[in-house]
């Protein structure tokens, strides 16, 4: 049997005491680190309550970045963009450069997918999320863009663009969505519908403190319109939002965010109680909202 020397016996339980240290600081440093998440949400929803805002939206300390080609097309194309102050559009960029990366972009039916396809789409989407902190859209993992509009065996049909929740596919035609970059104020605007019912769905299926106040102020919007008749009647009857927005649930958000997009000044002066919502439902507080 090896005898073990004292020296030997100290290092053995010096080796062992340092272990079981390392573990220790390893399990209070998650404890503390749980802690610290606990009372930052807690003091969160205190203020999401009082305020409908997450404590802050933007952290993003390394900030990716897009080609010259691909920030020449936003610039050149994407008005919202160009709103923006220095800052934000630092941040914006970072945003659809990340978006990209993250997306699968799929071209049918021999259409080619090029940097002015990811910029554009990419940008709707971050856009439409630019006031939530978590700007992903996890409902959406691939991106399928057609030349123009394509059968669905959905419900055998010809469709310009639709959202699959189950297989995480927003389907586009391109022709259909530049047709909603040409005219900005119409209140048509293909990208914005669909990725309109996928921030929906997101919302519903995620627990982050944007998707809370987005359904919550939602659901504000549906018991607004359901319990206030006349104004239900005048929205209706107005023809601002068109007939196909009280389908359901999914399609009225969906056109009025195409709505409060395209024509936030008209929106605002017509159903000021209808836009203060939707606009707290985006966190929307930008130049020419």
């Amino acid at each position: 049997m090896p005898i073990i020397a004292p020296e030997q016996d100290y290092y053995i339980g010096l080796f062992i005491l340092v272990v079981l240290l390392g573990f220790l600081l390893v399990i209070v440093s998650i404890w503390l680190r749980q802690i610290a998440v606990s009372v930052f949400d807690g003091i969160e929803m205190g203020f999401m309550f009082i305020t409908k805002r997450p404590v802050f939206i933007y952290f993003h300390p390394f900030l990716n970045k897009l080609s010259v080609k691909q920030e020449s097309i936003l610039k050149q194309q994407f008005t919202f963009y160009n709103r923006l102050n220095k800052r934000k559009k630092a941040y914006f960029k970072h945003r659809v450069a990340t978006f990209i990366k993250q997306k699968q972009f799929v071209g049918n039916e021999g259409f080619l997918i090029t940097d002015e396809v990811k910029v554009l789409v990419s940008a709707t989407a971050v856009m439409l999320t630019f006031g939530f902190r978590d700007y992903i859209i996890k409902s959406i993992k691939t991106i399928i863009v057609y030349p123009t509009q394509y059968y669905s065996t959905v419900n055998d049909d010809y469709h310009k663009g639709e959202f699959h929740v189950n297989l995480k596919t927003l389907v586009l035609s391109w022709d259909h969505f530049m047709e909603g970059f040409r005219i900005e104020d119409d209140k048509l605007n293909l990208a914005i519908h669909e990725f309109a019912h996928a921030i929906h769905f997101n919302s519903i299926y995620q627990n982050d403190i944007n998707s809370v106040i987005f359904l919550d102020t939602f659901n504000e919007l549906r018991e607004l319109l359901s319990n206030n008749d006349a104004l239900r009647s005048r929205l209706v009857h107005s023809e601002y939002l068109r007939n196909y927005a009280f389908t359901n649930d999914f399609e009225l958000l969906a056109v009025i965010l195409e709505t409060f997009i395209e024509s936030p000044n008209e929106f605002h002066q017509h159903f000021p109680k209808i836009y203060a919502l939707v606009k707290q439902m985006l966190n929307f507080n930008f130049s020419g909202y």
